[in-house]
């Protein structure tokens, strides 16, 4: 409520200042002037303030200030693509977006498209002798080990025990690839080897498109002109690992596949396993493009094999 001091309104001091016959209506007058002035002012003020809380009650709340390290408009620019993809895919059968996913992981050697196979046969050399290092326990000796045009590998031997040979069997099986059934994998007892435990294995291996590893073939193709190096330089590997080569590598067919021409060479020597493994790694490593498409060992004496490798070289024509 307003509270208003009657005593100090203007014509109160009536002994004074004003006529003494008139100072009763004149303060009449004034009373209800004031009383009506005060009455307007109070109603004019409790309505505008009911006013305000009811503007303030419609006015939108302020907006909330983010956080400095979370500014609305600092969403990565990904976020985008990935609603962009989430909304492509939903257009999509799921077994559709799988089996494509699948086939770019795993497609078959023969499937692949030539660039494919390219960088695919030259990361077969060191793939395989890993699988088959890895894959053999202690007390395995192989009689023969064959590799066939990136897609086999055979082998013949014998073990200690049943049990020894029925566990590189487990090992290949858990391997990248299938384990071919009998009678290509089969273990049999032959007493002619003093109780030992004889087998063939055949495994077809699939390693499947290896785009994250760091040496892709194809960006280390060189021109044809550059073939007699890269063969060279292979004989130099070949040597710095033990793996004494009867003759240099010779050229035995040449093919062209699309703006590729393929060479192979024959290479023979000896060498052990270990050192062979260690020369495929080499290879590996110093990112020479060179595939080993059939090598072939037979154990000559103590732990010397005899090598025999078909080494296909791709370039650029």
């Amino acid at each position: 409520m307003i509270r208003i001091n009657l005593a100090r309104t203007p014509g109160s001091k009536g002994k004074k200042g004003g006529k003494k016959g008139s100072s009763g209506p004149l303060l009449v007058t004034l009373l209800v002037l004031v009383l009506l002035g005060g009455g307007g002012y109070y109603y004019y003020t409790e309505i505008h303030l009911a006013a305000d809380e009811s503007e303030t009650a419609k006015a939108p709340a302020p907006p909330v200030v983010p956080k400095p390290d979370a500014p609305p408009s600092a969403r990565p620019s990904s976020q985008v693509r990935t609603q962009m993809v989430e909304n492509v895919v939903k257009e999509f059968d799921n077994d559709v977006i799988t089996a494509a996913a699948t086939r770019g992981l795993n497609t078959p050697y023969a499937l692949m498209t030539t660039p494919e196979k390219i960088n695919y046969e030259v990361l077969f050399g060191r793939n395989i002798f890993n699988m088959i290092t890895k894959c053999t326990p202690p007390g395995i000796k192989f009689r023969t080990l064959e590799i066939e045009n990136f897609q086999t590998v055979y082998a013949s031997g014998a073990g200690l025990s049943r049990h020894m040979v029925q566990e590189m069997f487990t090992a290949f099986r858990n391997e990248r690839g299938e384990l071919l059934p009998k009678p290509y994998s089969n273990i049999k007892d032959d007493p002619g080897t003093g109780g030992n435990f004889t087998f063939t294995i055949a495994h077809k291996p699939n390693f499947g498109l290896e785009v994250g590893d760091p040496f892709q073939a194809l960006d280390h193709l060189g021109f044809r002109d550059g073939l007699p190096q890269s063969v060279r330089e292979f004989s130099r590997i070949a040597g710095a690992n033990n793996f004494k080569m009867s003759a240099a590598p010779s050229q035995i067919t040449v093919e062209r596949a699309g703006n590729y021409r393929r060479v192979v060479y024959r290479a023979t020597g000896m060498s052990t396993y270990k050192d062979f493994h260690k020369f495929v790694l080499a290879l590996y490593s110093e990112k020479l493009p060179v595939a080993f498409k059939k090598v072939s060992m037979t154990p000559v004496r103590d732990e010397q094999v005899r090598v025999t490798a078909e080494i296909l070289f791709t370039v650029k024509e």
